[in-house]
């Protein structure tokens, strides 16, 4: 009867302790897997980071596009469509484009003028800053723009003259081939100081453009 109890006793010790154990690999093989979780989710948020820094610089590589930045969901830019136009190149019906977000004319020579007429809801407020395109677009989100930017070579405000003929420009502006050299250029759109958009557009020599036909030139606005 003593040998019963104790052969139970054993036994029942025995299962006991299985039982810890297994318990205490189940818990291991869990934290393991939490562990290779969590190095995954931080690698998968460090590429989704990185793709979206090179999406970004994509995005303000292709000429004539507006890229709208710092809008919240539904919100609108203070400026939505535009058109620009210059004094030297192209035939008038080239020249003269519906506002758009895209196709807007990117290509200009050195020391030609360029003319603004935005749609917006505001009448004063927005400024153009020329400054030498930049890679890293994010610093135009970082720093407040001025005429100290690095790569700044003209800027002025986009007003509407309360007494100039409906469908007149905001404003002109050109570029001194004495403090510019040819490339590529970004427009950066700001108001009350803050960035709201940039365009790419490139500039060619002085009179580089003169005698390129409207096709010619509409071939290069892509380039």
């Amino acid at each position: 009867m003593k040998i019963n109890r104790l052969f139970a006793a054993i036994f029942s010790a025995t299962i006991l302790l299985a039982s810890c154990g297994g318990s205490q690999n189940q818990n291991s093989t869990t934290d393991s897997a939490n562990n290779s979780a969590t190095t995954t989710d931080g690698s998968t948020a460090s590429n989704n980071s990185g793709n979206a820094t090179k999406a970004d610089a994509q995005k303000a590589m292709i000429p004539g596009k507006l890229n709208f930045v710092n809008l919240k969901d539904g919100e609108q830019p203070v400026m939505t469509a535009l058109t620009l136009k210059g004094n030297q190149v192209g035939s008038a019906e080239w020249n003269d484009r519906k506002p758009a977000t895209e196709g807007i004319r990117c290509i200009f020579n050195l020391n030609e003028w360029i003319e603004f007429y935005p749609v917006t809801n505001a009448e004063y407020g927005i400024k153009v800053w020329i400054i030498k395109h930049k890679d890293d677009q994010s610093y135009y989100l970082k720093n407040k723009m001025r005429d100290i930017t690095p790569g700044f070579v003209q800027g002025g405000d986009i007003r509407k003259d309360p007494d100039a003929e409906e469908g007149s420009h905001w404003g002109s502006m050109y570029v001194n081939p004495d403090n510019a050299e040819p490339g590529y250029y970004d427009f950066v759109f700001t108001y009350e100081d803050k960035v709201f958009a940039t365009m790419l557009t490139k500039f060619y020599k002085e009179n580089e453009l003169d005698n390129k036909s409207d096709d010619e030139l509409t071939d290069l606005m892509s380039k």
